[in-house]
């Protein structure tokens, strides 16, 4: 083999490698990723998530205290996307084999670089606790072949939490206090004006009682006529003194 010939074969090679290369960087750029939050992740205008929203991303997912369901906050970065129906798709390894679970249709998939929603996985639909899924997020193209834009992982746990006590609404424990006071006021009589119509009279009106009659000097007249009744035994006693004098 001559200089001339060894020279073009590794100008070859050397060309085939860098194609090569750029490729697998080429596809480790834009390969598509999904993030699941616990809490909803904070993403900015363009769709990224925040400095401060990746602090709700998880690779374990807690239930909902007392409920067999879990919340995720998905967030895909997506290769090369397209406007059409995108399908977010759960596999768990059975037996060393992939099996679906269960899929989520976003029908009205706008085509954007980046896709964020709330799905929820319920156990009905088949996710247990402590398994590890798959999530995949594809599309089908005009051919009919499906395409796989993002992956990733979640693990799905039951801590035990307990259900919060729901919070007593202000104004319900407003009317609540407002309903005890005025039962307690109806079962103590109020405070003495109110209730069954009677009052208790206070010890200052108690100790007073009528006015005194004042009694008037000279003859008083009865109901009875006993004063009348004198009056004529004093004219009788009269009449018989004159009588005696005139004799």
């Amino acid at each position: 083999m001559t200089t001339t010939s060894r020279n073009n074969l590794l100008r070859r090679l050397t060309l085939s490698s860098a194609f090569a290369l750029a490729a697998l960087s080429s596809a480790a750029a834009y390969a598509g990723e999904v993030k699941v939050g616990a809490t909803p992740i904070e993403i900015d205008d363009a769709g990224k998530i925040t400095a401060k929203g990746k602090s709700a991303v998880v690779d374990t997912l807690d239930e909902v205290p007392g409920e067999d369901r879990w919340i995720a906050y998905i967030h895909a970065k997506l290769d090369n996307p397209a406007p059409g129906p995108l399908y977010i798709e759960f596999f768990q390894d059975l037996d060393g084999n992939k099996s679906s679970v269960w899929r989520h249709d976003e029908n009205d998939f706008a085509g954007d670089k980046y896709f964020y929603g709330e799905i929820e996985l319920d156990g009905r639909k088949g996710f247990n606790k402590n398994r590890t899924y798959d999530i995949k997020v594809t599309q089908v193209n005009a051919k009919g072949k499906e395409l796989t834009l993002a992956t990733g992982k979640i693990k799905l746990i039951k801590s035990g939490k307990k259900p919060e006590t729901p919070k007593e609404d202000e104004s319900e424990a407003e009317d609540k206090t407002a309903a005890e006071q005025d039962a307690h006021d109806s079962l103590g009589g109020g405070d003495g004006n109110e209730g069954d119509g009677s009052s208790t009279p206070s010890p200052d009106s108690a100790s007073e009682g009528p006015p005194p009659v004042e009694k008037k000097k000279g003859c008083s007249v009865d109901a009875d006529g006993n004063a009348w009744n004198g009056a004529m035994v004093l004219l009788a006693l009269g009449a018989g003194f004159i009588l005696r004098r005139r004799r």
